[in-house]
C-alpha cells in the first residue's frame, strides 16, 4: 500500500480525527499561589500524550516507504508503555509488523492490549531498568536490516510534534502570558518541543522538568528495578535524554519526585475534583504547584497531564490510607 493510501485509509482517518486538540482544564488555586493550567492528554486515541509522536514518527516511516516503494515493514521500538500502545493501534490498522521491547516489569493490562492488537513483545529484566530495554533494542536494530527502527530518544518527528502540534494548540487555549511550562522529561521530546514554541513568543518564560527520585535526569547512578513515576525514568551512569542535553542551558530547575508521592498526588486530585490523573501527571503537578507559589498570584504555569493512569496505578492508589 502507497504512502497516501495509508493516510486515506479511513480506519488512521478515525485515530487521526480524535488526535490532538485535547483540552485544558485550570486546576483549583491554593491562596497566593499563580494560576496553573494542564493540558489533558487522556483525549487523544489510545489516551495518552505518545499518540502525538507515535503519528508523527510513523507518517515519518511510510513517507520514506513510498520513496524507497519498500515491500515490507516491521517497526521496532522500545516503550516504557503508553507509546507501546499506540504504534500497536497504528500499525494493527494498517497491519503493519511490529516488534516493542518493555521491561518485564510491565503492567499486566498493558501486555493484554499488546497481544490484543497482535504485537510482539520482547521482555528484558526491570533490575536492567530503561536503558537496559532500548539497549536490547539497539541490539535487535543491528542484528537485522529488516526493522525499521524509530529510536524515539532521537527521532524529531518525537519533538516536532509537540513544537507544531501541543504547543500550538496550548498558545491557542491560554491566551494571557505563560510564565513557566513543567512538564516530566520521559524522551524530552514534549518537554522541549512545547518549550521551543512557547519560548519563542514568551521569551522570559521558564523551563521546569520533572523526573523519578529513583533515578532523576544525568544521575550517575546505574540503572535500577525500583518503581518509578511512569514513562519518566532517567538513563543512569550520567546519561542524559538528547532533546534535553542540546539545550540544557534552558531549563530553570530539576524536580524530583518519589513514586510514592506520586501515588498520594493522584488520590489527593482526585479526592479534590473527582478527576483520574496517572502518576506522571502528578508529579507535573506537584512541581506546578510548587512553582505557582514561588511565581505569586500574578502568574500563570502551564502543565501536561499525559495521561489518566493505568489499573494497576489506581489499584495502588485506592489500596492507600
Amino acid at each position: 500500500m502507497e504512502f497516501i493510501n495509508f493516510i486515506q485509509d479511513k480506519r488512521l482517518k478515525r485515530f487521526t480525527q480524535k488526535l490532538g486538540n485535547t483540552p485544558v482544564v485550570e486546576i483549583p488555586a491554593v491562596p497566593g499561589s499563580g494560576r496553573i493550567f494542564a493540558k489533558c492528554e487522556w483525549y487523544n486515541p489510545t489516551g495518552s500524550v505518545k499518540d502525538r509522536a507515535a503519528y508523527e514518527m510513523m507518517m515519518d516511516v511510510l513517507l520514506e516507504k513510498e520513496r524507497n516503494n519498500q515491500q515490507h515493514l516491521h517497526i521496532l521500538e522500545y516503550s516504557g508503555g503508553n507509546l507501546g500502545i499506540s504504534l500497536a493501534t497504528i500499525c494493527n490498522l494498517l497491519e503493519i509488523n511490529l516488534t516493542l521491547v518493555l521491561s518485564s516489569g510491565s503492567h499486566k493490562s498493558l501486555l493484554k492490549k499488546l497481544q490484543m492488537l497482535g504485537a510482539k513483545v520482547e521482555l528484558v529484566d526491570k533490575q536492567k531498568g530503561f536503558w537496559g530495554v532500548m539497549e536490547t533494542a539497539f541490539r535487535l536494530s543491528e542484528s537485522s536490516d529488516s526493522y525499521t527502527f524509530l529510536y524515539q530518544h532521537r527521532n524529531e518527528a518525537n519533538f516536532r510534534a509537540h513544537r507544531n502540534g501541543t504547543a500550538i494548540e496550548i498558545l491557542r487555549q491560554i491566551p494571557n502570558q505563560i510564565d513557566a511550562w513543567v512538564a516530566s522529561i520521559g524522551t524530552g521530546g514534549t518537554l522541549m518541543g512545547v518549550y521551543e514554541t512557547l519560548s519563542s513568543k514568551y521569551p522570559n518564560i521558564q523551563l521546569h522538568a520533572v523526573t523519578p527520585a529513583e533515578l532523576p535526569y544525568g544521575s550517575d547512578q546505574p540503572p535500577n528495578g525500583l518503581r518509578k513515576f511512569a514513562g519518566s525514568g532517567g538513563l543512569g551512569c550520567g546519561r542524559k535524554q538528547y532533546f534535553v542535553e542540546r539545550n540544557e542551558g534552558e531549563v530553570t530547575r530539576h524536580w524530583t519526585y518519589r513514586f510514592e508521592e506520586t501515588l498520594e498526588e493522584a488520590k489527593r486530585f482526585y479526592v479534590e475534583t473527582g478527576v483520574q490523573i496517572g502518576t506522571s501527571a502528578a508529579a507535573n503537578l506537584l512541581a506546578a504547584r510548587s512553582i505557582a507559589a514561588e511565581l505569586g498570584t500574578n502568574s500563570t504555569v502551564v502543565t501536561i497531564f499525559p495521561d489518566a493512569g493505568a489499573p494497576e496505578e489506581w489499584s495502588e492508589i485506592y489500596g492507600q490510607n
